[in-house]
């Protein structure tokens, strides 16, 4: 396990090193300039000589080779860089919207599973008859509704019916725990009924399979009672694929929610990928895209240790 883990942690290094490389290139495809973005904000005339300017001390002028080598010596001093716009350090970007995004993200899966598991195993119990209908009737079509849409259909309907509506400002988690619940928790139930629209077809499937093995029998023909039979012998042996659509699904939630976040007004990572996108601002758009994948490769490597912990037989060495 430990030899698994160090070499898992080694490949860490090459896989971030060829991010940031496609992420370094892939930004300067795109058209536009920052220098022209900044001189044009008042709206006046654009002065060329002050373009230059600009793009010489943002060093935009410099060869490409001469631009990714300085990027790379940042990386390898630990320094993700300053925004090209705002002259923020990225990593005081980061620390102000992850929050946002990794609340979301996790709010989002948790309802997602709250919904799935039960009404999964509750369809596959009852396979064939009308509960077992009805589940996958509604989980076809919320699989089939984008979850901005069903954002907007929720956010309309509390406050054209309750009057309600979420807190408008931004607080953190541990100033303001709840009002930090109520403005991610439309948001949060849009993505976790998507998530729990398709973890429940899987759920189903899994517990299908399970329940047909002969040890599953067994439990049954000795007279153990249906619940125990589903929770004690069922249920963990079905859980290990719904934990890997849970981590794949909480990963792509990262960079998925940016219309929600737009939406429902939240300064969160993705908002920010798609306002650096739209500026060229190459170090802030470098350096998100370099931590939210990051984190998503040590996240991998975390849920490859649950498995383990979970199913004995699963061997990683």
């Amino acid at each position: 396990m430990r030899d698994y883990i160090i070499r898992r942690v080694l490949l860490l290094i090459p896989n971030l090193f060829i991010l940031a490389t496609l992420t370094f290139f892939l930004a300067r495809v795109l058209p536009g300039d920052v220098a022209l973005g900044l001189v044009a904000e008042d709206g006046s005339v654009i002065d060329q000589e002050a373009v230059q300017v600009i793009r010489e001390r943002l060093g935009l002028n410099d060869p490409m080779p001469v631009q990714y080598a300085r990027w790379m010596l940042q990386l390898l001093q630990g320094d993700l860089g300053k925004s090209d716009v705002s002259d923020l350090s990225v990593v005081h970007v980061v620390a102000e919207t992850a929050e946002v995004t990794f609340l979301l993200a996790i709010l989002s899966v948790i309802i997602g599973a709250a919904m799935a598991i039960p009404f999964g195993i509750l369809s596959a119990m009852m396979r064939g008859r009308w509960p077992d209908q009805v589940i996958r009737t509604f989980s076809a079509v919320f699989l089939a509704l984008p979850n901005f849409w069903l954002g907007i259909l929720l956010l309309l309907a509390l406050v054209t019916w309750f009057s309600w509506s979420p807190p408008i400002f931004q607080e953190t988690f541990l100033d303001a725990p709840v009002k930090q619940f109520q403005r991610l928790i439309l948001p949060a139930v849009a993505i976790g009924t998507s998530f729990a629209a398709v973890a429940t077809r899987l759920t189903r499937s899994t517990m299908l399979e399970v329940l047909n093995q002969d040890y599953i029998r067994t439990a049954r023909a000795k007279g153990l009672f249906p619940n125990r039979v589903i929770i004690r012998h069922a249920l963990p042996n079905a859980v290990l694929p719904i934990i890997t659509l849970s981590a794949l699904l909480f990963a792509g939630l990262l960079n998925g929610a940016v219309v929600l976040e737009r939406i429902f007004a939240l300064p969160g990572m993705g908002v920010e990928i798609v306002t650096a996108t739209s500026e060229r601002d190459f170090q802030l758009l470098q350096g998100l895209v370099l931590v939210l994948g990051a984190f998503v490769m040590v996240w991998m490597l975390l849920i490859d240790l649950v498995y383990v912990a979970l199913d004995k037989r699963i061997q990683l060495e």
